[in-house]
């Protein structure tokens, strides 16, 4: 059947639809979402409700599995966890699975049996001879960039980040079209503007400024790994003041010298944001 690939919305509401709408989606008969529907962006219900309405199977990602576990994350590094929980309070994603077999193909969203797993495309071939000698194809996300590597009889795919596009190109939507042996990556523009307003509406830009500005930042220029040099840039600061990441006086003394693309402080970034909203 043909079938619509996504992985890693990340929330982002307006890289769906812009998917959605594509004359490519539109041909499908089955939707897949290969984990990481949820979080870092800022319409993580509407999401979910979205792809529910079209019967589409969603596998568990870690964001999903994080969300299972509320009480580990009280510190102010996962305030944005926090505000995503409560915008999908009463949905349940537990019963999301892990792995997904179709075929000879198997499905998931970092390894098999581990959505945590974060791979390269170098580290492909050792993956795929640890499969079952029955699965030919690995279909995956996680990792936000796309893939089709061969190795030996074996394929593995990854059609990118729909959400969260880390290829540069900014305010793009991946996704893939799979039907029969053939994999097709495709992407769909979309207006990230309508991003910024949710921040804010949603209460993301005021329980979790920077977080919420470098994920903005990252759906508007496809900045590579964004969000982890942000988290990198706060552990070194946190650490030469004898903190740690979960505290809040952290973030702000890293404000100043992280890398924003535009050197104003979050703050600022965000008031400047509401007058445009």
């Amino acid at each position: 059947m043909r079938t619509l690939l996504m992985a890693d919305i990340h929330g982002n509401f307006a890289a769906l639809r812009a998917i959605l709408s594509t004359p490519e989606a539109q041909s499908c008969g089955r939707v897949i979402s290969l984990g990481d529907q949820v979080n870092f962006g800022p319409e993580s219900r509407k999401v979910v409700e979205t792809l529910r309405s079209l019967g589409a199977t969603m596998l568990m990602g870690n964001h999903e599995e994080r969300l299972l576990h509320p009480d580990d994350f009280a510190g102010y590094n996962w305030a944005m966890l926090r505000v995503t929980a409560g915008q999908l309070s009463g949905i349940s994603l537990a019963d999301l699975p892990v792995d997904v077999r179709i075929g000879s193909a198997l499905l998931t969203h970092g390894t098999p049996g581990n959505p945590y797993h974060l791979v390269y495309p170098p580290d492909l071939p050792e993956v795929l001879k640890a499969l079952p000698e029955d699965v030919s194809l690995l279909i995956s996300g996680h990792n936000h960039l796309c893939w089709d590597v061969t190795s030996g009889h074996r394929r593995a795919f990854n059609p990118g980040s729909a959400g969260l596009n880390e290829t540069g190109t900014g305010a793009r939507a991946m996704f893939a079209i799979w039907d029969g042996d053939e994999l097709t990556p495709c992407s769909a523009p979309y207006d990230v503007t309508e991003n910024a307003r949710a921040y804010l509406s949603g209460g993301f830009a005021q329980e979790a400024p920077e977080m919420s500005r470098m994920c903005l930042q990252e759906m508007e220029t496809g900045q590579y790994q964004g969000v982890l040099r942000l988290i990198r840039h706060v552990k070194h600061v946190a650490e030469g003041m004898g903190l740690t990441i979960a505290d809040r006086e952290a973030w702000l003394a890293a404000d100043a010298a992280a890398p924003w693309r535009e050197p104003i402080s979050t703050a600022d970034f965000w008031a400047r944001k509401e007058k445009e909203a």
